[in-house]
């Protein structure tokens, strides 16, 4: 009998501990409630508290969650822009199935995965809309999905620093949102040059003829980010000319600089374009360098072949066969002396380069030093390089002058002498 007497009491006994737990609860999701200036709408007590409080259009739910109870939900609703449906934005998991939408904020693409219209994502993500997302995933879980803002909680205490971040978050997510507005400022004014970027590549791509993307463009001309810079000066064409010209020459990120390059190419002068390959050698800007050789050898200067000639001599690494590309882009015949002594240096592409730069400016006394590095090579690119050069050399010249060595109509290009100095 006392057994059952004392079951009954602790049995009793917890559940009205349960009870006024779920009561303190509730009673403090009340007062997180009243002080962001909702109205309690509806309530239940027992064992899984909940509530829901609205403020105009604004719902709010709070629940306990888990499979004990222990975990506090939020979930926030209210009319959002046209597609917010659509929109996912949930805690970055290793195991990704899908692919996710990137800002350019390292930390923020690090800690969430995005889904969604692109436009609509890149609106709605802006540096403080991110800011006060960021701040709700450091005290709680966080998922937007469905058109609904939640977040679990493992303390009922960070409610109330919690519930007001939702709320203003739900704010920024107005269904007057102005996409290209929103796009727009994020593109001039974003603290993140990644995001400043990726906002203006959008409005490039997708909202070319939008009225008020020139002047998004001009000042992004303006921006400390060099690449942004460049997106925004190729994409205003001729009237930016001079910002293109000015990150061609200022070599701060190489990339940058050989794109600059490659752009203006034959809008480039000369001198300045020497001037540019001189620099990019001295800091080993290797991209800058190969594009300006490109667009020395196509600039039709008589000084092409000399400063091309020298960087052929003096470069060993990756440049040296660029250097021989851009001789015989020149189309001179004063490349090819340069171009034959390269056939002799010891590496292959080089050898390749020489021998393809050859096809298109050599002359018959290229034809031997080619066929003795192809019998030099039996197999390989080398060989087939040096062959279908002597043939582009050999569809060239028609014969030779007595004395000289000759071609035969031979496609392999073997050499034969003039018919006069045949022996009998």
């Amino acid at each position: 009998m006392w057994t059952a007497i004392f079951v009954t009491l602790f049995v009793g006994g917890s559940i009205w501990a349960g009870i006024l737990k779920s009561h303190q609860r509730l009673k403090g999701w009340q007062d997180a409630i009243q002080s962001c200036g909702l109205q309690v709408a509806e309530s239940g007590l027992a064992f899984s508290p909940q509530l829901t409080a609205r403020a105009g259009l604004v719902e709010v739910r709070i629940e306990s969650f888990g499979n004990n109870g222990e975990l506090t939900r939020i979930v926030v609703e209210a009319p959002g822009p046209p597609d917010f449906q659509s929109v996912t934005i949930r805690p970055e998991s290793m195991f990704r199935l899908t692919r996710e939408i990137e800002i350019g904020d390292g930390y923020f693409d690090s800690i969430f995965f995005i889904q969604g219209p692109v436009q609509l994502v890149f609106a709605l993500l802006d540096a403080e809309t991110r800011r006060l997302l960021g701040d709700v995933h450091v005290k709680s879980q966080l998922e937007i999905s469905s058109g609904k803002i939640q977040a679990v909680l493992t303390k009922d205490e960070k409610v109330p620093e919690v519930l007001p971040l939702l709320l203003e978050v739900r704010k920024r997510f107005a269904p007057t949102l102005e996409i290209p507005r929103r796009l727009a400022e994020n593109a001039n004014q974003d603290p993140e040059p990644g995001v400043r970027l990726q906002n203006l590549l959008l409005l490039i791509r997708e909202l070319p003829n939008d009225p008020g993307i020139p002047e998004v463009l001009r000042k992004a001309c303006s921006d400390p980010n060099p690449e942004i810079r460049l997106r925004a000066a190729k994409a205003l064409g001729a009237e930016a000319r001079g910002v293109l010209l000015e990150l061609a020459e200022a070599l701060q990120d190489d990339a940058v600089s050989a794109e600059a390059v490659s752009t203006l190419d034959r809008e480039l002068p000369f001198e300045r374009a020497t001037a540019i390959l001189d620099r990019a050698l001295s800091l080993r800007h290797v991209l800058t360098a190969r594009v300006s050789m490109e667009a020395i050898g196509r600039s039709g200067d008589p000084a092409a072949v000399k400063v091309l000639a020298k960087v052929l001599e003096q470069e060993y690494g990756y440049l040296a066969p660029n250097a021989a590309s851009a001789l015989g882009a020149t189309g001179s015949p004063a490349a090819e002396p340069p171009l034959i002594v390269a056939l002799q240096r010891d590496r292959s592409d080089l050898r390749v380069a020489a021998a393809n730069a050859l096809g298109r400016v050599g002359s018959v006394a290229a034809v031997l030093p080619l066929k003795e590095m192809a019998d030099l090579f039996v197999l390989g690119e080398v060989r087939r390089a040096a062959r279908q050069a002597i043939a582009e050399i050999q569809s060239r010249v028609q014969g030779a002058s007595p004395g000289q060595l000759s071609l035969t109509e031979d496609p392999a290009g073997q050499l034969s002498l003039p018919p006069e100095e045949r022996p009998a």
